[in-house]
């Protein structure tokens, strides 16, 4: 027997996921790309990531809110945070 489900969620006092869940239940795209889009988006990203696994390209870590790895040069004129 096929189930019907009725949603009425009205007000923004949901929480993050809460918006995700409603948008999948109307069918709304707001929170979603195309596929084709995800396709295109992991074809720029792999190369990348693969490098990664195989340390061809060495991640190097830095504190959260620094201007990155030393030895990097930066854009900015002023790199004093």
């Amino acid at each position: 027997m096929p189930a019907k489900l009725q949603l009425a969620i009205d007000g923004t006092d949901l929480l993050t996921y809460g918006e995700v869940l409603r948008a999948v239940l109307t069918h709304s795209a707001m929170f979603f790309v195309r596929g084709d889009t995800v396709v295109e988006c992991w074809r720029i990203i792999e190369p990348g990531v693969e490098g990664w696994a195989t340390n061809d390209v060495p991640i190097q870590e830095y504190p959260a809110g620094s201007n990155g790895p030393e030895g990097w040069k930066t854009s900015r004129e002023d790199t004093a945070l």
